[in-house]
């Protein structure tokens, strides 16, 4: 079925306004009254009988808008509040959609002023072939121009709020990712460690830690100068990225000094993942010059109880596996519980 196929009946179109004005609060901040709620199945009847204004320009010159222009004409024969709010939300949408490609917005806002224009031309035509004088052409045009601001207006600061909230979330992910390992950073894990503590005693959902660093990490900064340290760090990184899952939270919490939270995993689980990470960072080999920089690490690891009153406990006990996993002859894991 033609997409803009409409009926000639002009009563098909009068009937449709069951609600008035009074009741739909929100078009009263964009001038619109009922006056123009009337206006409007007449505005309707026009362009979709002006098949060279809408049909054979409009719609193809926009077919990405096209079911959104075909929701815009449907509303002004059925301004109800349900009708009204319904279309709002299909503004949001659209402004979100538009924001994923900026360029967008300007076909949107270019699509409007042609409609705009077609439109008033359309009352115009209509007017002169139909030799109606009871067509007022600027009163039919100003109800226009009023729901196409209304339409705009919604539909620009849904576009601009999902803009300017992508980029605040921009701004934030980078206020907290370390910028040399690209984990996150100690301010992150203190935003998030009770959180996820609540969540685990709430939804008794297992919650796993291991703490980790470096070791050595003195000595190759003193052999190999702070560069190649910096590289080992950034190397580090990439493997802890690459090598946990989803579900799993790496952080660098200062210095040589790491963390893990596996949410949503039994020590049983975490230990098979730390394992599998420490021999892949064994494996890492950074050159320098005519050298091979190689390193390992130290692991802690512990598994939330239930008698801990707080994260801290958990994260105090695999601080201690870590001391021990030194004490013990390093580049390996110790488990405390």
């Amino acid at each position: 079925m033609e997409l803009f196929e409409t009926q000639n009946n002009t009563g098909v179109f009068e009937n449709l306004n069951q609600q008035t004005y009074d009741s739909l609060n929100v078009l009263k901040h964009f001038g619109i009254i009922d006056k123009d709620i009337k206006n409007f199945p007449k505005i309707k009847q026009i362009l979709l009988n002006t098949d060279e204004c809408f049909k054979k320009r409009i719609s193809i010159m926009f077919d990405y808008l096209k079911d959104f222009i075909y929701k815009f004409l449907d509303l002004l024969c059925n301004f109800t509040e349900d009708a009204i709010y319904d279309f709002i939300l299909d503004c949001i949408e659209l402004g979100f959609t538009l924001e994923e490609e900026s360029e967008n917005i300007f076909d949107f806002y270019r699509a409007q002023n042609i409609l705009s224009s077609y439109t008033i031309d359309a009352i115009r035509k209509y007017k002169e072939e139909h030799q109606d004088e009871s067509i007022d052409i600027f009163g039919l045009t100003a109800s226009f121009v009023k729901f196409s601001h209304f339409v705009s207006e919604i539909v620009s600061l849904s576009y601009y709020e999902k803009l300017l909230t992508d980029k605040l979330y921009e701004v934030y992910e980078k206020s907290t990712k370390d910028q040399l390992s690209n984990l996150y950073n100690r301010a992150k894990f203190n935003d998030i460690k009770n959180y996820e503590f609540v969540r685990s005693r709430r939804y008794k959902i297992p919650l796993s830690l291991c703490m980790f660093d470096i070791d050595d990490f003195k000595k190759i900064n003193d052999t190999f100068g702070h560069l190649v340290g910096d590289k080992v760090i950034k190397e580090l990184g990439k493997v802890v990225l690459d090598n946990v899952r989803k579900s799993d939270i790496p952080f660098r919490l200062g210095g040589e000094e790491f963390l893990i939270l596996f949410t949503h995993t039994h020590l049983k689980e975490a230990k098979l993942a730390c394992e599998k990470l420490l021999n892949r960072i064994r494996n890492i080999e950074i050159k320098e010059g005519d050298n091979i920089v190689k390193f390992t690490v130290s692991m802690g690891l512990t598994e939330l109880k239930e008698e801990d009153d707080s994260i801290e406990k958990a994260i105090d006990r695999a601080d201690k596996a870590l001391y021990m996993a030194k004490k013990n002859g390093k580049n390996r894991i110790e488990i405390l519980i």
